[in-house]
């Protein structure tokens, strides 16, 4: 089997509110982009960094639905990283067998979007995967996110091109944006600005 090209695209996180995170994350100089709201899906969003390869994406619920029913559920968290291919059938060739489960709302996405979603019971985030015609060639925004899940796990994520990308902490959680290694902690429940 052939290794596939894959470009991490962006990385999200679930929040209880979008512009406290992003004030908190401005403090540090990173760019902002304005919030937008995606009534189909129920959120509110700003990207940090929005230009570069895989950006930060802030999403807080805005009615009842998918994300509101996961934030009651399991709190402010890691909702998904996104990955970005060239050949969506290549790519789910590849993974058959892996480990990896192909979420039931891809039959719907890959149809509409080229957008298909990876779990895998034990791991903390949806992997949301798009094809695309061309793959970005720019330096990462983010470059490592140390979160809580099972070791055993940490080999289901070469075939995604996550390894070292996503490492395993039995520590604080924490994400490497540019070159500052931050709490996920202070981003997803960050301090009112006084």
């Amino acid at each position: 089997m052939s290794r596939l090209t894959i470009k991490p695209s962006h990385v999200a996180l679930l929040v209880r509110s979008v512009d406290l995170s992003a004030r908190y994350l401005e403090s540090f100089g990173f760019q902002i982009s304005p919030s937008e709201i995606w009534e189909g899906e129920g959120t509110k969003e700003i990207y940090v960094e929005r230009d570069r390869c895989n950006s930060l994406l802030l999403m807080e619920p805005t009615k009842p639905g998918a994300y509101q029913r996961a934030i009651e559920k399991r709190g402010p968290g890691l909702h998904h990283i996104a990955i970005d291919i060239l050949n969506m059938d290549e790519f789910l060739h590849s993974i058959a067998g892996s480990g990896w489960l192909l979420h039931p709302s891809s039959i719907k996405t890959i149809a509409q979007s080229k957008t298909a979603y990876l779990a895998r019971p034990g791991f903390p985030a949806l992997i949301e995967v798009q094809e695309r015609d061309k793959l970005s060639e720019q330096e990462p925004f983010v470059s490592r996110i140390e979160i809580s899940f099972e070791k055993d796990l940490v080999r289901l994520l070469p075939i995604l091109g996550l390894e070292g990308f996503i490492v395993p902490s039995s520590q604080r959680s924490s994400i490497t944006l540019g070159s500052k290694v931050i709490s996920l902690d202070d981003i997803l429940t960050p301090k009112a600005s006084k």
